[in-house]
């Protein structure tokens, strides 16, 4: 864990430098979760999302006191992150099989493209039955369910980060239809998008 996404990407460099792959032998996590920085990083640069309106909020109500005269019960205000955005670069999984291995870079890679599970056999040169029973044997999931976590992962993301519609969201996680994205997003999460995107954006002071 870096103090900053900026420290974080020449760890990355660093790493790369002197042969250590990211994450598979060295995981590393950012912090303040620059959107940019961390999605342009290589692999995307995971981080810890700070809650800076919170931290806005304390520091004005702290001033609005000491500007009347009056002294703050204390100094020592801690404000919580909002949690850990999840990239590549803190994704481990060491899976000595090279099938499993094969599938999951190549859906890591490409789910948000809307690929399909007969695109996965195919790039990890093993039959359907074969492959579904390694992913359960490693992962307790099947491959589609593996692609749908990336995806729904992604959706997430977008929805407390970005203020884009339903429909942009499902251009670029791989979705052609707006409400199969709805239907898979409540499966997994239990919400729907919007009521996802309420309470999470409102947790951030958005």
């Amino acid at each position: 864990m870096v103090c900053c996404d900026l420290r974080a990407l020449q760890v990355i460099s660093a790493a790369q430098a002197v042969g250590l792959p990211v994450p598979e032998e060295v995981a590393v996590l950012g912090m303040n979760n620059d959107a940019i920085r961390c999605d342009l990083a290589y692999p995307p640069l995971s981080s810890v999302a700070t809650n800076p309106f919170q931290s806005g909020y304390l520091a004005a109500e702290t001033l609005a006191l000491l500007m009347a005269g009056q002294q703050p019960q204390t100094w020592d205000l801690r404000v919580e992150p909002l949690g850990v955005v999840m990239r590549h670069s803190t994704d481990i999984l060491a899976i000595d099989d090279t099938n499993v291995a094969s599938a999951l870079s190549f859906i890591r890679e490409h789910a948000l493209q809307g690929i399909t599970v007969e695109q996965v056999l195919q790039h990890a040169f093993a039959s359907r039955s074969q492959l579904e029973k390694k992913f359960r044997r490693y992962l307790g999931r099947s491959p589609q369910a593996e692609i749908r976590r990336v995806q729904v992962a992604r959706i997430r993301q977008l929805l407390i980060e970005t203020d884009f519609p339903l429909k942009k969201i499902a251009e670029l996680t791989g979705f052609e239809y707006v409400e199969y994205l709805c239907v898979v997003f409540k499966r997994f999460t239990g919400d729907s998008p919007g009521s996802y995107r309420r309470k999470n954006q409102a947790r951030s002071g958005h």
